[in-house]
């Protein structure tokens, strides 16, 4: 494939018209300081504002940034769409509502390290106690159930070599595709590092997280691990 970028960013984008721009330009900055060569993707869906706008304008401003638009809905989908579409050796998906630059860059750096493990970003602090106590149940409950090691299940970003993104072979279009990723990886024996994020606070808006998604998340758990341990 010509051309082709080092890295490739994907997010999925939903009701973030206020910020992601702010972030997309960030993102931009950064990388093209540090030397990276680039692509970012931006996958909207299920949103209800003008994020897909907002996306598309900027793409057309900035080099080496592509904005895509999903009917469907799911944390899941917008980043297995945007893997497909991805064109460079090493992939990367995170959340751009919270992932700032100097976190990504430091993720990179470990990459770079040795591209044949996978590199997964642990959240060091919460927004407030409710939001801690919830990861912490949700992580508990994922362990004891799968028997991963890894402190936070649903951290990020996550980076991994174009080789180690066909051998996990994702599928879960829902919020199962971190603790997926994970999972697959503890039986292909790929080995994850863990490494730090600092800093987690939104770059706007507003979360919608609380308990109601706490026992979501939990339910797709359940529904995951009765698909992939018990009718497989």
């Amino acid at each position: 494939m010509k051309n082709r970028p080092e890295y490739s960013i994907v997010f999925p984008v939903m009701n973030q018209a206020d910020h992601i721009e702010r972030a997309i330009r960030l993102y931009h900055r950064a990388m093209t300081k540090n030397k990276h060569s680039f692509e970012l993707i931006a996958v909207v869906n299920c949103t209800k504002d003008k994020s897909y706008k907002v996306c598309k304008d900027v793409s057309k401003q900035l080099p080496n940034v592509s904005a895509y638009q999903l009917k469907g809905c799911g944390y899941g989908l917008g980043i297995l769409y945007g893997l497909k579409k991805a064109r460079g050796k090493s992939l990367c998906y995170l959340n751009c509502a919270r992932i700032h630059p100097p976190d990504l860059i430091r993720v990179i750096k470990h990459f770079e390290i040795d591209p044949k493990i996978i590199v997964h970003g642990v959240r060091l602090k919460r927004e407030n106690t409710k939001r801690g106590l919830g990861s912490l149940i949700y992580n508990i409950f994922c362990r004891s159930i799968f028997r991963v090691s890894n402190r936070d299940i649903n951290g990020n970003p996550n980076m991994f070599g174009r080789d180690i993104y066909k051998r996990l072979k994702l599928n879960s279009k829902n919020s199962m595709i971190d603790l997926e990723l994970l999972d697959r990886a503890k039986h292909l024996n790929i080995p994850i590092v863990e490494v730090p994020v600092f800093d987690y606070s939104r770059y706007g808006g507003t979360s919608t997280s609380n308990f109601f998604t706490l026992f979501r998340l939990l339910k797709e758990v359940l529904i995951y691990f009765i698909k992939t341990k018990l009718l497989k």
